[in-house]
């Protein structure tokens, strides 16, 4: 299991850190894929998290890196066995608005670990209200 620490010292060493999705995604996802019930997904990092910013693979995310300074708040989210990271950013467009979206789940780093990273290093690097 990914620690804080561990995300800390992989940022710092490459200016980013890569996070894909975990066995049992993999395995749920290739699974459905051989049986033609979903349509094959890139295998590429879900989340990139970066000196920059933050990313993530999903349809709502916007397609370039979400700067630090435009993230406001991050939460957990519990839905019955299911935790999501929720992400809540100001609008590029009009700076008053918020926009939330959700980061992928069932990724290699525990989610209450992962939201207390995000939260910690947009403390130091972002702008927070």
């Amino acid at each position: 299991m990914t620690t804080i620490e561990t995300l800390q010292n992989e940022l710092a060493q490459h200016g980013r850190v890569e996070i894909r999705f975990g066995r049992t995604k993999q395995f749920l996802r290739s699974a459905g894929t051989a049986l033609r019930l979903r349509r094959s997904e890139s295998a590429g990092p879900q989340v990139i998290i970066s000196d920059h910013g933050l990313w993530a693979d999903t349809h709502d995310f916007p397609d370039t890196v979400v700067p630090w300074a435009r993230i406001l708040e991050v939460h957990l989210t519990k839905v019955n066995v299911s935790s999501y990271i929720d992400v809540s950013i100001r609008s590029a467009d009009s700076p008053g608005r918020r926009r939330t979206l959700r980061l992928p789940h069932m990724l290699t780093v525990d989610p209450e670990a992962l939201a207390k990273w995000i939260v910690m290093e947009s403390m130091v690097r972002g702008d927070p209200i």
